[in-house]
Protein backbone atom coordinates (compact mmCIF):
# COMPACT_ATOMS: atom_id res chain seq x y z
CA UNK A 1 0.00 0.00 0.00
CA UNK A 2 1.25 3.30 -0.68
CA UNK A 3 0.01 6.69 0.43
CA UNK A 4 -0.43 8.56 -2.89
CA UNK A 5 -3.21 10.78 -4.27
CA UNK A 6 -5.57 8.54 -6.20
CA UNK A 7 -4.43 5.44 -4.33
CA UNK A 8 -7.36 4.11 -1.49
CA UNK A 9 -6.37 3.93 2.03
CA UNK A 10 -9.49 1.18 3.43
CA UNK A 11 -11.33 1.52 0.53
CA UNK A 12 -11.77 5.49 -0.36
CA UNK A 13 -9.52 7.42 -2.40
CA UNK A 14 -6.88 9.48 -1.25
CA UNK A 15 -7.26 12.82 -1.72
CA UNK A 16 -4.02 14.51 -0.73
CA UNK A 17 -0.90 14.01 1.54
CA UNK A 18 1.45 15.89 3.34
CA UNK A 19 4.16 13.74 5.16
CA UNK A 20 5.56 15.37 8.39
CA UNK A 21 9.51 15.66 9.38
CA UNK A 22 8.49 12.52 11.54
CA UNK A 23 7.65 10.20 9.19
CA UNK A 24 3.53 10.61 10.16
CA UNK A 25 1.28 11.00 7.30
CA UNK A 26 -1.61 13.20 7.17
CA UNK A 27 -4.28 12.18 4.19
CA UNK A 28 -7.10 13.47 3.04
CA UNK A 29 -10.07 10.26 1.62
CA UNK A 30 -13.02 11.09 0.28
CA UNK A 31 -16.52 11.17 2.28
CA UNK A 32 -20.18 11.16 2.03
CA UNK A 33 -21.69 14.36 2.99
CA UNK A 34 -20.97 15.98 -0.31
CA UNK A 35 -18.88 15.79 -3.28
CA UNK A 36 -16.13 18.10 -1.92
CA UNK A 37 -16.59 16.12 2.19
CA UNK A 38 -13.29 15.01 2.76
CA UNK A 39 -12.13 12.78 5.82
CA UNK A 40 -8.71 13.41 7.69
CA UNK A 41 -6.25 10.86 8.99
CA UNK A 42 -3.13 10.16 10.60
CA UNK A 43 -1.27 7.10 9.80
CA UNK A 44 1.77 6.52 11.61
CA UNK A 45 2.88 3.51 10.61
CA UNK A 46 1.79 1.13 6.87
CA UNK A 47 2.97 -2.36 8.70
CA UNK A 48 1.68 -3.02 10.85
CA UNK A 49 -0.88 -0.35 9.83
CA UNK A 50 -1.53 1.98 12.44
CA UNK A 51 -4.03 5.32 12.26
CA UNK A 52 -6.50 7.51 13.60
CA UNK A 53 -9.11 9.86 12.67
CA UNK A 54 -8.29 13.44 14.75
CA UNK A 55 -10.67 14.96 16.85
CA UNK A 56 -10.96 18.35 18.01
CA UNK A 57 -11.04 16.88 22.10
CA UNK A 58 -7.27 15.75 20.96
CA UNK A 59 -6.09 19.22 20.00
CA UNK A 60 -7.79 20.56 23.09
CA UNK A 61 -6.43 18.49 25.45
CA UNK A 62 -2.70 18.55 24.35
CA UNK A 63 -3.14 22.94 23.84
CA UNK A 64 -4.66 23.20 26.95
CA UNK A 65 -1.30 21.01 28.27
CA UNK A 66 1.30 23.06 26.10
CA UNK A 67 -0.85 25.99 28.06
CA UNK A 68 -0.23 24.48 31.61
CA UNK A 69 3.74 23.83 30.31
CA UNK A 70 4.18 27.25 28.89
CA UNK A 71 1.75 30.00 28.43
CA UNK A 72 4.18 31.93 26.38
CA UNK A 73 5.28 29.74 24.45
CA UNK A 74 1.11 28.27 23.43
CA UNK A 75 -0.23 31.39 22.63
CA UNK A 76 2.57 31.82 19.84
CA UNK A 77 1.09 28.25 18.82
CA UNK A 78 -2.35 29.63 19.15
CA UNK A 79 -1.08 32.78 16.89
CA UNK A 80 0.10 30.16 14.04
CA UNK A 81 -3.50 28.30 14.35
CA UNK A 82 -5.00 31.41 13.70
CA UNK A 83 -2.62 32.50 11.11
CA UNK A 84 -3.56 29.15 9.01
CA UNK A 85 -7.15 29.34 9.61
CA UNK A 86 -6.86 33.09 7.57
CA UNK A 87 -5.28 30.99 4.85
CA UNK A 88 -1.80 31.52 5.56
CA UNK A 89 0.48 28.75 3.72
CA UNK A 90 1.02 26.05 6.52
CA UNK A 91 4.88 25.81 5.86
CA UNK A 92 5.37 29.73 5.94
CA UNK A 93 3.51 29.84 9.36
CA UNK A 94 5.95 26.49 10.30
CA UNK A 95 9.04 28.13 9.61
CA UNK A 96 7.87 31.45 11.36
CA UNK A 97 6.78 29.89 14.59
CA UNK A 98 9.12 26.50 14.86
CA UNK A 99 11.56 28.69 17.29
CA UNK A 100 9.09 29.92 19.14
CA UNK A 101 7.25 26.77 20.40
CA UNK A 102 10.14 24.78 20.55
CA UNK A 103 9.93 22.74 23.80
CA UNK A 104 6.28 22.26 24.19
CA UNK A 105 5.28 19.06 25.22
CA UNK A 106 2.58 16.89 23.00
CA UNK A 107 2.04 17.09 19.62
CA UNK A 108 4.77 18.62 16.90
CA UNK A 109 4.10 22.30 15.59
CA UNK A 110 3.46 20.87 12.05
CA UNK A 111 1.18 18.10 12.68
CA UNK A 112 -1.02 20.83 14.63
CA UNK A 113 -0.91 22.87 11.44
CA UNK A 114 -1.48 20.55 8.60
CA UNK A 115 -4.14 18.08 10.71
CA UNK A 116 -5.80 21.17 11.73
CA UNK A 117 -5.81 23.34 8.49
CA UNK A 118 -7.77 20.49 7.08
CA UNK A 119 -9.90 19.39 9.65
CA UNK A 120 -11.47 23.40 9.65
CA UNK A 121 -11.27 23.33 5.65
CA UNK A 122 -13.63 20.50 6.38
CA UNK A 123 -16.00 22.14 8.94
CA UNK A 124 -16.41 25.15 6.41
CA UNK A 125 -17.41 22.46 3.73
CA UNK A 126 -19.92 20.88 5.53
CA UNK A 127 -21.44 23.79 7.05
CA UNK A 128 -24.90 24.91 6.83
CA UNK A 129 -25.47 26.97 9.39
CA UNK A 130 -26.13 27.23 13.37
CA UNK A 131 -28.78 29.52 15.52
CA UNK A 132 -28.29 32.74 15.75
CA UNK A 133 -27.92 32.61 19.80
CA UNK A 134 -25.40 29.99 18.91
CA UNK A 135 -23.49 32.58 16.82
CA UNK A 136 -23.51 35.31 18.93
CA UNK A 137 -21.81 32.99 21.79
CA UNK A 138 -19.34 31.86 19.33
CA UNK A 139 -18.34 35.33 18.16
CA UNK A 140 -18.18 36.73 21.73
CA UNK A 141 -15.72 33.33 22.69
CA UNK A 142 -13.22 34.70 20.06
CA UNK A 143 -13.70 38.09 20.26
CA UNK A 144 -12.62 37.95 24.13
CA UNK A 145 -9.43 36.72 22.86
CA UNK A 146 -8.93 39.21 20.27
CA UNK A 147 -9.69 36.37 16.88
CA UNK A 148 -11.83 37.89 14.68
CA UNK A 149 -13.43 34.89 12.09
CA UNK A 150 -12.23 35.38 8.65
CA UNK A 151 -14.39 35.29 5.59
CA UNK A 152 -16.25 32.06 4.73
CA UNK A 153 -14.69 30.31 8.04
CA UNK A 154 -17.85 30.57 10.34
CA UNK A 155 -17.94 26.61 10.22
CA UNK A 156 -14.66 26.12 11.15
CA UNK A 157 -15.29 28.76 13.87
CA UNK A 158 -16.55 26.04 16.27
CA UNK A 159 -13.42 23.96 16.99
CA UNK A 160 -11.55 27.93 16.88
CA UNK A 161 -13.86 29.02 19.56
CA UNK A 162 -12.79 25.79 21.86
CA UNK A 163 -9.15 26.72 21.77
CA UNK A 164 -9.90 30.45 22.13
CA UNK A 165 -11.94 29.11 25.11
CA UNK A 166 -9.04 27.47 26.60
CA UNK A 167 -6.91 30.58 26.03
CA UNK A 168 -9.42 32.61 28.28
CA UNK A 169 -8.89 30.02 30.94
CA UNK A 170 -11.90 27.37 30.53
CA UNK A 171 -11.06 24.15 31.03
CA UNK A 172 -10.80 22.00 27.42
CA UNK A 173 -13.61 20.07 28.88
CA UNK A 174 -15.71 22.68 29.49
CA UNK A 175 -14.94 24.34 26.17
CA UNK A 176 -15.73 21.06 24.65
CA UNK A 177 -19.30 20.52 26.39
CA UNK A 178 -19.60 25.03 25.49
CA UNK A 179 -19.15 24.28 21.91
CA UNK A 180 -21.36 21.49 22.27
CA UNK A 181 -19.20 18.83 20.42
CA UNK A 182 -19.55 15.60 21.51
CA UNK A 183 -16.89 14.21 23.91
CA UNK A 184 -18.59 10.51 24.88
CA UNK A 185 -16.08 7.81 23.78
CA UNK A 186 -17.64 5.85 20.52
CA UNK A 187 -17.22 2.41 22.30
CA UNK A 188 -17.28 1.17 25.88
CA UNK A 189 -13.60 -0.39 27.30
CA UNK A 190 -14.07 -4.05 29.17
Amino acid sequence: MQLKIGERFRGKVIKDVVTLPNGWCVIKTENKKSPQDFKVKVVFSLKPLRFLTPKHAHFAIDFYGKLCADREKALKLFSAIIEVWNSKPVDKVVRKYKSEVNGLPGYDLEYILYTLKWILEQEDINFTGRPAKRQELLDKICEKVGVKVPEGRKGSQLAVSVLCDIVGGVHPVEALLRANLDIQPRRKLA
